[in-house]
């Protein structure tokens, strides 16, 4: 596409493969389930939100609550992002090539944050983990397939994972469960 998308373009999407030569609005790729889209400027708010599959890569700045509920699949950010990005991640694997907003990985249940740049505060729960060498290996091939490598390389990023103390969904008191079944 040439030119920018509007407001929740792209929602729903099951393997295409788009590229948008411009910006795009709020909730771009939302609810994503495969193929890749690719955006060569800027993002509104919401970028990725509930995504479940897939390649989703920016190559500016996006912002703020990125990936909020991701279930599976990739996103790229290849600038900065905003506050609340990654809040309630579900599964899935992010990247930031830049900075990010407060509260990064809030209320993370699963899934890995990657960033080379400065969060400006962690969410309730997110915690620094260890880089491992296929994480580096899976980020190198990533980051080169879409053009969007740091100026730092591989080695300026950082690990972000759950700390597991959210883990409340599969473990209902007796009570809770009488009222369920």
């Amino acid at each position: 596409m040439d030119g920018s998308l509007g407001y929740f373009g792209l929602g729903l999407i099951d393997g295409p493969n788009v590229r948008i030569a411009g910006r795009v609005g709020w909730s771009c790729a939302e609810n994503m389930m495969s193929g890749t889209v690719l955006i060569e400027k800027n993002a509104g708010s919401q970028f990725g939100a509930a995504i479940r599959g897939g390649d989703l890569v920016c190559k500016g700045d996006v912002g703020s609550r990125t990936g909020i509920d991701m279930k599976g699949g990739n996103i790229i950010v290849g600038g900065n992002t905003g506050a609340f990005t990654g809040f309630m991640m579900q599964r899935g694997r992010m990247v930031i090539c830049g900075n990010a907003g407060k509260n990064l990985g809030d209320s993370m249940y699963d899934g890995v944050i990657y960033i080379a740049g400065e969060p400006q505060s962690l969410g309730v729960d997110a915690v620094w983990n260890e880089m491992t060498d296929i994480d580096r290996q899976w980020l190198e091939r990533k980051l080169r397939m879409y053009d969007v490598m740091p100026k730092g390389g591989i080695e300026s990023f950082r690990k972000i994972g759950s700390g597991k103390q959210l883990w409340n969904y599969d473990n209902l008191e007796p009570t809770e469960k009488k009222m369920v079944l």
